[in-house]
């Protein structure tokens, strides 16, 4: 341990190893290998945290066990959390972290402007893709028995619930997002389910 050091899960952090409990932990994950994890990820999210703790298992000749996949996610949740405080910090260091810094420097040939430069035509091209790689069909539960007319009803999702926030300036806020559900829009627009279903759509589109 340093000088300065609080205690054992600090003297861990500063060596570049994150513990997996807050006191007295037996086990650590390199920041190394979490960092290639979060790369690898982000390139292929269909990596899962599973498979590549067996892998690690396997180049270093341990047998796996289902509970390191869980210390795994400990250590790689915390090291997330501390890589957006460093990235919030440096951003309020840098004066960039108003809430419309990025949209207004995404592109500084675009957004831009020079004293006595010519008016283009177009400001700026945009394109999106729709973020289809990354939509999900969500699971629900059976309804046993519909009521109504007989035709099939929607149950409650049996998807785990994620109640972290990803923080940052790049996803919408869960309050922003759920003002443009169909239920509020169908209460906007009430007797207009074509005006609240092209709503719907517009918004999932973009």
């Amino acid at each position: 341990m340093i000088q300065g050091d609080k205690g054992i899960v600090f003297a861990l952090v500063r060596q570049g190893l994150m513990p997996c409990s807050p006191f007295t932990p037996t086990l650590v994950i390199s920041t190394r290998a979490l960092e290639l994890f979060r790369n690898i990820h982000l390139r292929s999210p269909y990596l899962s945290i599973q498979a590549f703790v067996k892998g690690l298992c396997d180049n270093h000749r341990v047998p796996y066990r289902p509970y390191l996949s869980q210390q795994f996610s400990i250590s790689y949740d915390l090291y997330l959390s501390i890589r957006t405080s460093v990235e919030a910090r440096v951003r309020a260091a840098l004066k960039r972290d108003s809430q419309h810094w990025r949209i207004k420097n995404t592109c500084p040939a675009c957004s831009y402007k020079l004293q006595g430069e010519k008016k283009l035509i177009f400001d700026m091209l945009v394109t999106m893709d729709g973020n289809d790689s990354l939509k999900r069909i969500i699971r629900r539960d059976a309804v046993p028995d519909p009521v109504g007319d007989g035709e099939p009803e929607l149950g409650e999702s049996c998807e785990l619930t994620d109640s972290r926030d990803a923080n940052g300036d790049y996803f919408l806020s869960r309050e922003k997002v759920d003002k443009w559900a169909r239920e509020v829009l169908e209460e906007i627009f009430p007797g207009d389910e074509a005006t609240a279903s092209f709503f719907t759509l517009v918004v999932m589109k973009d």
